[in-house]
């Protein structure tokens, strides 16, 4: 479903039962992989039937395209919502809604974890994830990008190679936290992490402080 025709505002689910699906799934998925997750253990971590699985959804296949779904759909809310005001400076608008995205993918660390693992292999869920999640998110931020860029407040020559740096920057650094506390032990705090990832992947390349 296109989902730029729905900005802002967040699809109803169809019941407590197909979110606990989609969350067990989410989870699943995110630590398997699409081929290893079995739907018998979904079932039992959302704690239904499988049978109820496939009706819903027809197949894994099917759930997998519907947690793809759902999840670029609450993106965008989450974005739209977290927007700076019509009347900020470009570079503002633009970093509020890097940080947005940064903190997206540290509230639920399997919805990196899930696209760094499945979006890119397979040709049919890798155009579904680009369809359904990728573009929709690519057409709310590369206006903001665009602008910042016309108005001086990012260096970068090419601005849409720029953010797509980013993107991949934020998801690999969630979903790798472990491995980044490892070696910055300090960056265990919760609010330490986000914020080293908000000075390491906006602030050099944003400004948001004009001056004169």
């Amino acid at each position: 479903m296109p989902a730029t025709s729905r900005r802002g505002r967040r699809p109803a689910d169809h019941g407590d039962t197909e979110l606990s699906i989609r969350r067990a799934a989410l989870r699943r998925f995110a630590d398997s992989g699409f081929d290893a997750t079995r739907l018998r253990d979904i079932a039992a971590d959302a704690g239904v039937d499988v049978a109820l699985i496939s009706y819903r959804f027809g197949s894994k296949l099917g759930l997998w395209k519907a947690v793809v779904e759902r999840l670029g759909a609450n993106m965008l809310h989450q974005l739209a919502a977290s927007a700076a005001s019509k009347t900020a400076p470009p570079g503002e608008a633009l970093a509020a809604c890097m940080k947005a995205l940064i903190d997206i993918n540290c509230d639920n660390e399997s919805i990196p974890r899930f696209f760094l693992r499945d979006a890119g292999g397979d040709p049919e869920r890798s155009q579904w994830a680009f369809d359904h999640m990728s573009r929709p998110v690519l057409g709310h931020f590369l206006p903001f990008v665009r602008r910042a860029h016309d108005a001086g407040d990012v260096s970068a020559p090419i601005p849409e190679l720029f953010f797509l740096t980013f993107v991949y920057g934020a998801a690999v650094s969630a979903a790798r936290r472990d491995r980044i506390v490892a070696f910055v032990p300090a960056l265990a705090d919760e609010d330490a992490f986000r914020q080293s990832l908000y000075t390491s992947l906006i602030a050099p390349h944003v400004r948001t402080i004009r001056h004169g």
